[in-house]
């Protein structure tokens, strides 16, 4: 993929296989970028504020008015003609570490490969318009430092570094003869634990050994397995994992560290445990009942779904074991209010794309989710709350481990300049940003969305195309 301008206004930082070029804090500081005559989506509200004018300076939005503002004579000014100026997406749930197929990953990879291949991952995200992403799994410590930097161009990275599961469950990849008769540990271990995507842990000492790991690596949350799934071998959808014990241990550790726990999860009886607990995100819940949401919703969760989940395609997904096909049909009509439920009881519910497996795949699914999810949810307003505001204050749960020193998913005075300019109104068009019904069927190839215009993340420009 051709590399892509990053514009700053005092100085052009550009990165590459030669090193970097950077300003220092103060000259960041006076930089001031002008965007004039946009129309705003500013992430809260279902309507477009037309005939804008939008200030930012350093990393933050300084200015909003319709009249004009006065700028620096070195001020940068993009004349936006009309286009949508948004927040800048975010994906509550991906695998950026994960991008070969599992099969392929626990043979034939190692930490290198999976590691190369997530800076062209990181890249396409911000294409895409993704400037921030709660990573849902994986060994992205690293990556999410190195964006940091400015060595890798990339969304903003929330990791939790290796997922905690109970032996035979949803982070288990090990072959059934690895798991010895007499000690989960006797066999070989996984190539998941290896490489640090997943953590396999029983017992109070050992969950709590594998979580003050991750918080000790950076993680800005603590990640575990707390029921079945379609991707694992050994452990029944409709299964709860881990023991209240386990479980509040690891809120309680995690906790001290002043941030949060996500719970993979799938029934009643595991989402109540984890409330009970304080587990704070739950991740995908797609048979829970009417009950536990508005229990959710009382006590201020979210709820983190990729919806692809309960769509017909799902069949379609190489990910998807033979022998978990035949439930697909069933649960995709049993829960197809799912969505629709959630919003009646006024759940908090962020975008997930759940990224994982090959580039190809994973970013069809990415873009397929966007449009889905405006058919579950019953608005492209709703689906953009999802994207924006509402993953801006989950991402805030993170306390003082949060990466980001400011509001994100607003356009707001006083928020971090994470932008998008997009070319078309996405309350109507949900395109726009990506949306497509196609998934499998699409094109396998990456290419850009020809409708995102500018993409700003943390008030530089790491992608302008106003001029094509």
């Amino acid at each position: 993929m051709k590399k892509i301008f990053k514009q700053c206004t005092l100085a052009l930082m550009v990165t590459g296989a030669m090193g970097i070029t950077s300003v220092s804090a103060a000259e960041q500081a006076a930089q001031q970028i002008l965007f004039e005559n946009v129309s705003i989506f500013n992430g809260v509200d279902n309507k477009l504020y037309q005939g804008q004018n939008v200030l930012v300076e350093g990393n933050k939005i300084k200015d909003i008015d319709d009249d004009n503002i006065t700028v620096n004579k070195d001020a940068t000014v993009i004349d936006a003609k009309g286009k949508t100026l948004m927040p800048g997406l975010i994906d509550g749930h991906a695998h950026i570490m994960i991008n070969y197929n599992f099969d392929t990953i626990e043979k034939n990879k190692d930490i290198t490969d999976i590691s190369i291949n997530a800076v062209t991952v990181a890249e396409r995200f911000l294409q895409d318009g993704f400037t921030s992403v709660r990573d849902a799994g994986g060994p992205a410590f690293g990556l999410a430092r190195e964006i940091s930097a400015g060595n890798i161009d990339g969304p903003r990275i929330y990791p939790s570094g290796a997922f905690i599961s109970q032996t035979s469950g949803h982070g288990d990849f090990r072959d059934r003869a690895d798991a010895g008769f007499t000690s989960a540990r006797h066999g070989d271990v996984s190539n998941f634990e290896v490489m640090g995507i997943g953590n396999v842990a029983d017992g109070v000492p050992e969950v709590l050994k594998a979580t003050r790991l991750n918080l000790r690596n950076g993680a800005t949350q603590i990640k575990i397995m707390a029921g079945g799934g379609g991707s694992s071998r050994f452990d029944p959808i409709d299964t709860t994992q881990y023991s209240a014990e386990e479980t509040c241990a690891i809120v309680e550790a995690t906790k001290d560290w002043g941030t949060y726990v996500m719970a993979h999860t799938f029934n009643d009886r595991s989402v109540n445990r984890l409330l009970d607990c304080g587990v704070k995100s739950f991740e995908h819940g797609f048979f829970i009942s009417e009950e536990t949401m508005k229990r959710i919703a009382k006590e201020g969760g979210y709820v983190v779904p990729q919806m692809w989940g309960v769509s017909p395609d799902l069949a379609k997904n190489p990910l998807m074991p033979a022998e978990k096909l035949p439930m697909i049909n069933e649960l995709t009509a049993k829960y197809a209010s799912f969505g629709k439920d959630l919003v009646k009881h006024k759940v908090k519910v962020v975008f997930a794309s759940d990224y994982v497996g090959v580039n190809s795949d994973a970013e069809r699914a990415r873009r397929y989710e966007i449009w889905w999810r405006t058919q579950q949810f019953g608005s492209n307003f709703e689906v953009l709350k999802q994207m924006t505001s509402t993953a801006g204050e989950l991402l805030a749960e993170s306390g003082p481990r949060n990466p980001a020193k400011g509001e994100l998913g607003v356009v707001k005075e006083g928020a971090i300049a994470d932008l998008i300019l997009v070319d078309g109104n996405p309350l109507e068009d949900i395109s726009v940003i990506g949306g497509t019904e196609q998934w499998f069927d699409a094109d396998p190839e990456y290419k850009e969305i020809s409708s995102m215009k500018l993409v700003m993340k943390d008030g530089v420009i790491y992608r302008n195309t106003l001029d094509k």
